[in-house]
């Protein structure tokens, strides 16, 4: 009887806390449209560009950037992931220095055009693979979830087929849990990529705008 009890609380801490998980991975506030998003900051699709610069308008500017060859070859130096943004400065100074007047700031108008086009368009990935990652979360919750519930029945199973099955169940159960927990604790490492590409952007956006006249 005493085993019996152990196995149910068992079971049903279990439940519990997958429910609560599940909860978490699909509850909606008006702030989180998307009920995938798992994330504690407001999913934004973008960043404008007039969060982040204080220069001429990039209207029109989205595609014409990759034309100039000079500011394609900078913008994918500056959006790649293993750049260094603390040599960013140099490598803009040298650049506007060959520049004047009103090319100036053309293509450095440009070069911001094509740096927020590109990690906007990279973030987007992130924002899209998190989302991703989020719902396979839910739908393990949800497998999870129903084999609770045949656990919680096979409790009132006296049958050994019922209790070796059980047994067996708890067995898997163990790894699945602590599989399904580290992927969750993995959603907050995940949450914080956006966030990098949104401070790359923001110190090339200054930096890039400080050589404006």
């Amino acid at each position: 009887m005493f085993q019996s009890m152990k196995k149910r609380d068992f079971v049903v801490s279990l439940v519990c806390g997958c429910t609560l998980a599940l909860t978490l991975q699909a509850g909606e506030s008006p702030q989180q449209p998307n009920p995938d998003w798992p994330c504690e900051q407001v999913l934004v699709a973008e960043v404008p560009a007039a969060v982040v610069w204080a220069g001429p308008s990039i209207d029109g500017m989205e595609q014409v950037w990759e034309q100039d060859k000079e500011v394609e070859s900078l913008v994918k130096q500056f959006t790649s992931p293993d750049f260094d943004t603390d040599v960013a400065d140099a490598e803009i100074s040298a650049f506007s220095s060959k520049l004047q007047g009103s090319e100036k700031e053309r293509k450095l108008t440009l070069l911001f055009a094509g740096v927020i086009q590109s990690l906007n368009e990279r973030r987007r990935k992130e924002l899209d693979g998190i989302i991703r990652y989020a719902q396979g979360q839910t739908a393990r919750a949800n497998r999870l979830s129903e084999e609770l519930d045949e656990m919680v029945r096979l409790q009132d199973d006296s049958s050994q087929a019922a209790r070796e099955r059980l047994a067996l169940m708890q067995q898997e159960m163990e790894i699945k849990q602590r599989m399904f927990d580290e992927r969750e604790a993995f959603i907050q490492h995940l949450c914080t990529r956006p966030r990098v590409i949104e401070e790359r952007l923001g110190v090339l956006a200054r930096t890039i705008a400080y050589y404006l006249d």
